[in-house]
Parts: C-alpha cells; sequence; structure tokens
C-alpha cells in the first residue's frame, strides 16, 4: 500500500485547492464577460461571482487579459482536438474528412454555446490582442494536416499556410454566429463551409 507523509498529503490538498480557485474563476470570467464585455468587465467583477477573497485573482491571473486568454486557450484546446480527430481519419476521403471536422466543430460550439457567447460578444477585442496563440496553434496544426495531405496527392500543391488561416477564421467566425441561430442550422453551417473549402481548392489549383 502507498503511504504518504504529511508534507505529501498537505502538498496534494493544496494543489488541489489552487485548481479549484483557478476553476471557480475562469467560469466566473465566462459569466462575467459574456454579460458585461470584455470592455466594461473588471477583475473585481469576476472574483465577486466566487466565494474567494478578492486578492486571490493575482495568485493566478495578472489582470482581465490573462484569464481572457486563458480562457480562449481552453476553448481552443477543445475545439481543435475534436476537429483534428475528422480530419485525420483516413477512413474516409478528403471531402468527408474536411465536412466531418467542421461538423465536430460546430456541434461543439452549439453544446458549449455559453463559451462561445463570450467570443462572439468580444470578438472585435480577440482580433487585436496581442498574443492569440490559441488560434496560430490550430492553423499550425492545419498546415501539418494539409501538408500530408498534399504529400499524398489529396490536394494540390497551393499556398496551404493561407488557406489554412482562412479555414481557421472562417470555422470560428461561423461558428459564433451559428449559436444565435434558433435551432442552429448546424447542417447549413456544415455544408457552407465544407463547399467554401473544396471550392477554394479547385479554384487554386486552377490558377
Amino acid at each position: 500500500m502507498t503511504t504518504h507523509t504529511p508534507g505529501e498529503a498537505t502538498g496534494g490538498r493544496r494543489e488541489e485547492r489552487k485548481a479549484q480557485n483557478r476553476a471557480k474563476l475562469l467560469e466566473a470570467a465566462r459569466k462575467v464577460f459574456a454579460e458585461k464585455g470584455y470592455g466594461e468587465a473588471t477583475a473585481r467583477d469576476i472574483v465577486r461571482e466566487t466565494d474567494l477573497a478578492t486578492g486571490t485573482f493575482y495568485n493566478y491571473f495578472e489582470d482581465k487579459q490573462d484569464v481572457f486568454m486563458a480562457l480562449l486557450e481552453e476553448m481552443g484546446d477543445k475545439g481543435r482536438a475534436i476537429a483534428r480527430e475528422q480530419r485525420l481519419d483516413s477512413g474516409h476521403s478528403l471531402e468527408e474528412r474536411v465536412s466531418n471536422a467542421f461538423r465536430a466543430y460546430f456541434e461543439w460550439a452549439v453544446a458549449e454555446n455559453d463559451m462561445f457567447e463570450v467570443f462572439r460578444r468580444n470578438a472585435g477585442v480577440i482580433a487585436f490582442l496581442p498574443d492569440r496563440e490559441p488560434f496560430e496553434l490550430g492553423i499550425n496544426e492545419l498546415v501539418e494536416d494539409m501538408t500530408e495531405w498534399a504529400a499524398a496527392g489529396d490536394i494540390p500543391q497551393i499556398d496551404i499556410e493561407m488557406l489554412a488561416v482562412a479555414s481557421v477564421g472562417m470555422g470560428f467566425q461561423v461558428a459564433t454566429h451559428l449559436v444565435e441561430g434558433a435551432p442552429p442550422d448546424i447542417d447549413g453551417a456544415t455544408r457552407f463551409c465544407t463547399r467554401m473549402f473544396m471550392g477554394g481548392l479547385k479554384a487554386l489549383s486552377a490558377e
């Protein structure tokens, strides 16, 4: 049986409490940014939505931009994983992989509609953030995948990086629009983005 010293047990509880506090602050930030928008929200507003002391916020985040970026990163990690799993499914044609990736991403966006409301409301702020790493990671992963597609002959030799930038931007913007629908038209959004992607490939290959 594994035993732990008192110090190890205390350290484990401390780390667990820190993780819980950070999660509370992130959940509160989702609510505040969705309701007030990035410009009007403050760190104090976020803490007020929790049972934590005001100063606790700064144990985890430098300022409201820092917590906003943490939310963006959390969203990006989940969305990228969901879409990439479908893109790498070699058992389907290229068009099916593209379509399935968009669909999976849009279904997740609708399921996480409160999260997307945060970013829909603050899309202008996101566009001018100095650190847009979550988007850059998505672009880089798509470049890697499309480079493999090109090597396999699935897509022509085109400006892959430019196409990746356009595709990631399209997917995110369509998702933020999609969640406003009642009910959201996931089929229509998937069809539209897939046709844009495949049509773009055809047009680019003809140049």
